[in-house]
């Protein structure tokens, strides 16, 4: 595709951009809603000159509403949208903690990018282009992993999701334990389920709990004291080896979940970032980031930008694209079939994205059900596997696998997230699944990809999370190294964990969506289908894009001050009037004369924009919500940072509403809630959408599709290969 970003002097070189435009089949663009328009580069317009033209218009906040004029910075949407108040108690004061990583960039890039190739997927011959719209409100969105949902049925849900929960961070589980070690290196676990766990207990020594009787194996914890007791017993014995011994030991067992907390310049020497090819050497001798993928049959490249302008002006002016006049109908991915066989999150949750775009996924799960739906009661498995089909299948049965290599013999992507070698012993490895449908586009998801030392390795979101660097920026770099006691240990593995939080498993799922798309695009275009490979590291590493990459002269990564409040004078939080906080985002000098033009105007007295303490003294004088109002309007990136927590604004934000960023669906249990919107629209509107299915909630359906007689289904369920939830 010839993408092209939005740029020059509109009113100078009109004509010179047409031509462009008549050429290219997408248009990218940031503007603000106003300044579209105002260009003549709104959709309508730019569609009435060049009807074959796709326009991706990426905003802050939607091209409609009171909010489409703030300024699309991610941290002034992580401010409005709650996310701050997701970080309180991982610093010692009250209030929103700035959101380091920038979670929201990653996603609206790769809902860009997915819907781009969605749209253009549907494109038929002479096929008029669309408008793809996302949003770095949008962005935020997949990171709110089902709190919502939970506080929508407070009688089922009450005891785990908590309207008004506690600013302290609390203690982590014993399965998701950040740990010091004898160096004073820190060690994250991610042990989630009994088996990974039991598995860790083996290599700490600590075996012996599994015998109390007192040890609940589903929960993973002791009762009254004793689990207390045991979290001292586990983090002293940590403390009695370094860190790279721990993980030499965890190595060797190849069954533990566990790895050491690093800064993203450290995790650029990661062996398995490296074996895998997410950091690429670069000829002045410096580290970039790979590509987003390994697709096998048409591998990207990762290189320095090539073409200078000219080149492609003269090019692409022999090639107009036409006329077109086949106008686009409903959703872009309807008729792509989805086969998903994949738990807990990453996977499912990328699979979800395909299905709000109109993908028919199936989500085919093992007896019982997705391991998912037993943690949190099944709110996060609703979030992630919204808008699919289900059928619960014995995949280690013959007649099992008869069925699923039945379902993927007409599937256009097949996703799951084995372990290498599962899949070979199921029948469903990519051999096996090419020689029943050579066009299938095969994807595989694991932690750490398939070429490193940890390649068999299991691996659950915090694991990324810490040896990716996203955890350590969010705590300013700043973990102790002096060996602490059990009491402050405590802690701070609370409020490591807080920061540890669940974004590299949406982190993944985005990346995997989007290759999804890249490889169904490929299909289009050479007629093969492959297999495709993505890892969570290399999706985290794509998530600490802006300091994932290393070359002479490069300036430090601005650094989170130790308080939490921000980047500097004009990036961060401050204390607003009744206890209020109010997020001050600048970035440009543009942005810094706005700012002081209003403030001016007010009657109010200028403060140096780089004395902090003027700065705080000067927002004491209004509440948070009174400088909303009077800058964020105006194009000014200074808005409130703790109306709502992200829950809550998800539900009740009544621009949220009127976009349709939340819908109301009916859960085949619960009954009607309101679930998450999609992360990008399609001319103009939100899709309709789905709730998620119970496991094997459509099992007869399909097995019917597939030929199956009413009394062969009866039989499959009568001698188990067939589960259905009650």
């Amino acid at each position: 595709h010839r993408d092209l970003q939005c740029a020059g002097d509109h009113d100078r070189e009109q004509e010179r951009f047409d031509k462009l435009l008549a050429a290219a089949d997408v248009l990218v663009c940031n503007w603000r809603p106003s300044a579209l328009k105002r260009a003549s580069l709104d959709f309508g317009t730019l569609h009435t000159r060049h009807p074959h033209l796709t326009l991706c218009h990426i905003t802050g906040f939607g091209r409609e509403g009171e909010r489409a004029e703030y300024p699309g910075y991610e941290h002034v949407a992580a401010a409005v949208s709650g996310r701050m108040l997701t970080f309180a108690g991982i610093v010692d004061r009250p209030g929103p903690v700035f959101s380091a990583l920038q979670v929201g960039i990653h996603a609206t890039a790769q809902s860009a990018v997915t819907g781009i190739l969605a749209a253009e997927l549907a494109r038929e011959e002479g096929g008029e282009g669309r408008l793809v719209e996302t949003s770095l409100l949008q962005g935020m969105l997949p990171y709110e992993q089902g709190a919502m949902i939970g506080y929508q049925f407070p009688d089922r849900f009450g005891r785990l999701y908590v309207r008004q929960p506690s600013p302290n961070a609390p203690l982590p589980s014993l399965y998701y334990h950040p740990m010091q070690t004898a160096d004073g290196r820190w060690i994250q676990s991610g042990n989630l389920l009994p088996h990974l766990f039991d598995n860790y207990l083996m290599v700490t020594d600590l075996v012996d709990v599994l015998a109390d009787p007192d040890w609940n194996p589903k929960q993973l914890m002791l009762a009254g004291e004793k689990h207390e007791q045991f979290r001292e017993r586990m983090l002293k014995r940590l403390q009695e080896k370094t860190a790279d011994e721990w993980m030499a030991l965890c190595m060797e067992n190849g069954g533990v979940v566990a790895a050491i907390y690093e800064t993203s310049q450290q995790a650029l020497a990661n062996p398995d970032i490296v074996a895998n090819g997410h950091a690429v050497a670069r000829d002045d001798g410096g580290v970039q980031l790979g590509v987003v993928a390994r697709l096998t049959k048409t591998p990207g490249e990762a290189g320095p930008a090539h073409a200078n302008g000219d080149d492609v002006e003269s090019d692409w002016s022999a090639s107009p694209r036409g006329h077109a006049s086949v106008p686009p109908i409903g959703a872009p991915l309807t008729g792509v079939r989805v086969v998903e066989i994949a738990t807990i999150i990453a996977a499912p949750m990328g699979a979800s994205f395909l299905a709000d775009m109109g993908a028919d996924v199936i989500k085919v799960e093992q007896v019982g059900g997705d391991p998912y739906r037993g943690l949190g009661l099944g709110v996060g498995s609703s979030r992630v596997n919204a808008g699919k089909r289900s059928i619960s299948l014995d995949l280690k049965s013959e007649a099992g696998q008869e069925i699923v290599r039945k379902l993927v013999a007409d599937a256009d992507v097949v996703i799951h997230n084995y372990r290498p070698g599962v899949p070979e012993r199921l029948g469903i490895g990519y051999d096996d699944v090419a020689r029943i449908n050579p066009q299938v586009v095969y994807l595989q998801v694991n932690g750490y990809g398939p070429d490193g030392p940890s390649a068999l390795r299991p691996s659950t979101h915090p694991i990324p999370g810490a040896a990716m660097g996203g955890v350590m920026y969010q705590m300013g770099e700043r973990l102790p190294r002096e060996q602490l006691s059990f009491e402050d240990e405590r802690r701070w593995a609370s409020q490591i964990m807080r920061a540890n939080e669940v974004n590299p498993d949406p982190n993944t799922a985005m990346v995997v969506a989007t290759s999804c798309m890249l490889g169904l695009s490929a299909r289009r275009r050479t007629g093969e289908g492959q297999r495709i490979l993505v890892d969570m590291f290399g999706a985290n590493a794509w998530a600490n894009h802006d300091d994932f990459l290393s070359y002479p002269g490069k300036p430090v990564r601005a650094p989170l001050d130790e308080n939490g409040y921000g980047l500097g004078p004009t990036y961060r939080l401050y204390p607003a009037a009744e206890e209020s906080w109010v997020f001050l985002g600048l970035v440009s000098e543009r942005d810094n004369k706005r700012f002081s033009d209003i403030a001016v105007a007010t009657g109010a007295q200028l403060p140096d924009l780089d004395d902090e303490a003027a700065l705080a003294a000067f927002f004491l004088a209004k509440t948070a919500d009174e400088w909303e109002q009077l800058f964020a309007p105006q194009g000014v990136g200074c808005v409130r940072a703790d109306r709502q927590s992200a829950p809550d604004f998800w539900l009740e934000d009544p621009a949220v509403i009127e976009a349709r960023l939340n819908q109301q669906v009916t859960h085949p249990a619960w009954g009607d809630y309101l679930r998450h919107g999609a992360n990008v629209s399609f001319d103009g509107n939100q899709p309709d959408l789905n709730p998620p299915p119970l496991a094997g909630q459509h099992a007869d359906e399909l097995l019917a599709a597939l030929g199956y007689s009413e009394a062969e289904i009866k039989d499959l369920a009568a001698t188990g290969v067939l589960y259905r939830e009650s």
